[in-house]
């Protein structure tokens, strides 16, 4: 009798766990890959309504550049980094390239790797930056996908 109990535990279990829901990860990469897109859209127009939707407002947030001196933590020094450099620049276009989104089982974390070539003009001056290692960390909340931590390097 004792072994019948703990088989109907176990298969009650079984049964139970297979009920659970289980996050649809095609439709959270495809999240993940609009606020990705919405990332480039945001810096090519200069965007700061945009870019506020596609971050965390969080204090620990971290972004680190391709200078030594460019780490920037919370959305606050983001947010001031970002208007200047939209203020600064008369234009940007970037193309992306060999994009990997991965996404946890969980469905509540993703990250990604990217290349991007940056064509940028200052003062009428064009400077191109190609190769541009883009990485990156973000997290589902309450359904809306927010970048947690992006990280550049330019290759040597």
């Amino acid at each position: 009798m004792n072994r019948f109990i703990a088989l109907a535990l176990v298969i009650c279990l079984l049964v139970l766990s297979s009920c659970a829901p289980h996050p649809d990860l095609d439709a959270a990469n495809k999240q993940v890959k609009a606020v990705l897109d919405n990332l480039i859209k945001s810096s090519e127009m200069k965007d700061m309504e945009l870019t506020s939707k596609i971050y965390a407002h969080d204090a620990d947030m971290v972004i680190i550049g391709t200078d030594s001196s460019e780490r920037i933590i919370g959305w606050e020094n983001l947010k001031d980094v970002l208007e200047k450099q939209f203020t600064a620049t008369d234009s940007s276009k970037l193309s992306v390239k060999d994009q990997v989104i991965n996404v946890n089982k969980s469905g509540n974390a993703a990250w990604f790797s990217e290349v991007i070539d940056w064509d940028i003009t200052f003062n009428g001056e064009t400077s191109k930056i190609e190769g541009l290692r883009t990485t990156g960390v973000l997290e589902n909340r309450n359904g809306n996908w927010v970048i947690v931590q992006l990280h550049y390097s330019i290759p040597n």
